[in-house]
């Protein structure tokens, strides 16, 4: 086919999308949030750009902060009040998880970036950029790769299993915290027998429960300074 003929086809084929744009009729735009009754006509206008604009900007803040989660991924405790949060997709036009979660867990990000690599997404992103004319070489930043994705579920894999590590280790070291507390009671209550109750005795076990209180003072605090890192 020679240039002739493809600028032909090429002019051929603006003129009739540029039709169909024209008789389309009313018109409802979720970018302009309004109805508009030339059609599609006025995607290519001033005033639909810059909302387009504005809109992709403040959703593309949100998808750069997931994206930061494909490095290092971020897990959690389970927190009903946090971690059910859904986000609004703009080329999809409805609601998505923003998390996942096992209502144990929850890996932060994870629904989002679930939903950006999915084919149904793809497919919905590629007509909002037909629909509303949007700038092409942003198109990329609201997509995720199948192989992207499937090294952030390795990470993710490891991730959760060095939280879990993590968690196992603090109950041992709570699990021992607690028996020495009980080692130590059952010393002071031994000890009480053994003296007799006289008021001297008396007087014995309350230093001796003096001292079990400021063990278990001290031991807690120890606990503590231990899980902060200080």
């Amino acid at each position: 086919m020679g240039k002739q003929q493809k600028k032909r086809k090429s002019s051929s084929a603006a003129a009739a999308e540029a039709e169909e744009e024209e008789a389309a009729g009313p018109l409802y735009c979720a970018v302009c949030r309004r109805t508009w009754f030339g059609g599609r006509g006025h995607v290519h206008g001033e005033r639909h750009q810059a909302r387009l604009g504005a809109l992709l900007g403040r959703f593309a803040l949100k998808v750069e902060e997931a994206r930061k989660t494909l490095s290092e991924v971020k897990v959690e405790k389970y927190d009903f009040t946090r971690h059910e949060e859904n986000f609004w997709c703009h080329c999809c036009n409805g609601d998505a998880k923003k998390h996942i979660t096992n209502e144990s867990l929850a890996v932060l990000y994870g629904g989002l970036l679930e939903h950006f690599a999915s084919l149904e997404h793809l497919k919905q992103t590629n007509k909002f950029w037909w629909e509303h004319k949007a700038d092409k070489k942003l198109k990329e930043k609201f997509l995720l790769s199948g192989d992207a994705y499937e090294k952030f579920k390795i990470a993710v894999a490891k991730a959760v299993e060095n939280y879990e590590e993590k968690e196992d280790e603090y109950i041992k070291q709570e699990a021992e915290y607690i028996r020495e507390v009980d080692r130590r009671r059952q010393e002071v209550v031994q000890a009480a027998f053994e003296v007799g109750f006289t008021w001297m005795s008396l007087n014995s076990i309350h230093g001796n429960c003096c001292n079990l209180h400021q063990l278990i003072y001290k031991l807690h605090n120890d606990f503590v300074r231990s899980k902060l890192g200080t």
